[in-house]
């Protein structure tokens, strides 16, 4: 029985990357569908097209939203504007490309999930003159909904229940 996706809770799925097994992924990403929630992708961009079934899934799953985690995992606060900008600007365009070569469409990114929830004023300028929310909460309150942060491979063995 399918449902309509709740939003009280934002799932932040930390480091979802080229590496990551898409097969596990979609394991993962199916409790959500089951219990009718959002589940969010903070991926990192630098080679996610290289694992095209990971791809394809995250363009494709239903529930699942997709947010920025940067190009690599890098200290975006210790960046000046300038840097912060086009990094960003380079992995929303490379995920615009490469979801318009998959599937014909493009599958919006709306947020930037800092890593190591560090910021600056630079990111968060960045961000707004990107269109992007930024957040760096892992856990509380953000943008009216509250925050569980967990890593994807750490609920895939086990270490976190979910």
């Amino acid at each position: 029985m399918k449902t309509t996706p709740t939003t009280e809770t934002l799932w932040r799925d930390d480091d979802v990357n080229y590496l990551t097994d898409a097969f596990r992924f979609r394991e993962l990403h199916e409790r959500f569908i089951q219990r009718g929630e959002i589940h969010t992708a903070a991926v990192l961009m630098k080679d996610l097209w290289e694992n095209h079934a990971l791809f394809y899934y995250l363009v494709t799953a239903p529930n699942l939203d997709i947010g920025l985690h940067g190009w690599t995992h890098k200290d975006y606060s210790k960046l000046s504007y300038e840097e912060c900008y086009e990094d960003i600007k380079r992995s929303l365009e490379y995920w615009g490309e490469n979801t318009q070569r998959m599937v014909g469409k493009t599958k919006p990114i709306g947020v930037f999930f800092a890593p190591w929830n560090k910021e600056s004023e630079e990111i968060k300028k960045a961000c707004e003159d990107l269109d992007l929310k930024f957040c760096a909460t892992k856990g509380g309150e953000w943008d009216g909904k509250k925050v569980k942060s967990f890593h994807h491979w750490a609920v895939i063995n086990g270490h976190y229940p979910l």
